[in-house]
């Protein structure tokens, strides 16, 4: 069958520019409509329009199940109401001053695994390099994982479905080209060279 061709997964760089690190050292913030926390098993479980923050990142979605291992890494798991889709947001460290970078993506789930520093987009799935908020590429397929440490993105095709965006199953993706638009500087001509008659060649001196 077709989709066993094109359920390939593959390893593409985009600019060289990795997740803020910053955000690493940041405290988890979260909003939900409900939650319950277990502190034995550090877990909790939000429920209902579920919002996410560590530093620069944001998340949403329907439900989402965080988790902190004993060395205090932590874990989140987000999914989205039926019909709808969760969303992922992060900024990255610039690649050149004055650019503004970040890292959109939507599926239908979202793991986040802060050990790995990875995001695991499933089902539905795309990813949105921004800069300066002005679309650069774009990577869709059912499943996307975004290596945060060495900017890498790995993304992999599926069945042939109904999503209007992914008939066919296959990976899709627009990849920008890096146009240089400053415009080199031509060297400025040297001022001419006004020249003066020395006075003992303008009145030569008789021997």
């Amino acid at each position: 069958m077709r989709y066993w061709l094109t359920a390939i997964s593959f390893a593409l760089a985009l600019t060289p520019a990795a997740a803020e690190k910053a955000d690493r050292t940041k405290p988890l913030n979260y909003e939900a409509d409900s939650g319950e926390c277990d502190d034995l098993k550090q877990i909790c479980v939000l429920v209902g329009n579920v919002l996410l923050s560590k530093g620069t990142m944001r998340a949403a979605g329907e439900r989402v199940q965080v988790r902190k291992d004993a060395e205090g890494y932590q874990y989140g798991v987000i999914t989205a109401a039926p019909g709808k889709l969760a969303t992922f947001r992060q900024r990255r460290d610039a690649s050149k001053p004055g650019m503004e970078e970040f890292v959109e993506g939507h599926a239908e789930r979202i793991e986040y695994d802060e050990r790995e520093d990875t995001v695991k987009l499933t089902t539905r799935a795309r990813v949105r390099l921004l800069e300066n908020e002005t679309q650069r590429d774009e990577l869709r397929g059912d499943a996307i994982t975004y290596d945060q440490r060495n900017s890498k993105y790995f993304v992999m095709g599926g069945k042939p479905s109904a999503d209007p965006n992914n008939r066919d199953g296959r990976v899709h993706g627009t990849i920008a080209p890096r146009v240089q638009t400053d415009t080199p500087t031509p060297a400025s001509k040297p001022a001419p060279v006004s020249l003066t008659p020395a006075k003992d060649i303008a009145n030569p001196r008789r021997e």
